[in-house]
């Protein structure tokens, strides 16, 4: 993917929500160690993941804000979850019948 891709889907609502859960699922912000030591590799393995998809989208920010730990990426996902985006209300649309009494 080319950084202008990556940018327009970090420009999204939605996808930085689904990378809000991504990164959730990965335990990035959780200690690996005190685990059952067969069990250490996945979660390290999953960490990993979480941290590359990071780092990936950050491709989708300026130049300026990028960082190798993805801090603006970062923030920009904290937001919209903290922060979702408003769903337009769906319009009503009349129906023939409402004129009729029940």
């Amino acid at each position: 993917m080319t950084d202008r891709e990556i940018q327009l889907l970090l420009s999204v609502p939605e996808f930085r929500q689904f990378l809000f859960e991504a990164i959730q699922l990965a335990g990035i912000w959780e200690p690996a160690n005190g685990h059952d030591p067969r069990d250490l590799a996945l979660f390290e393995g999953r960490r990993s993941l979480g941290l590359e998809l990071l780092q990936l989208a950050d491709r989708g920010q300026p130049k300026a804000l990028r960082t190798p730990e993805a801090l603006a990426t970062i923030n920009a996902i904290i937001l919209t979850a903290l922060n979702p985006p408003s769903k337009p209300e769906e319009k009503k649309h009349a129906d023939r019948c409402d004129d009729i009494p029940d």
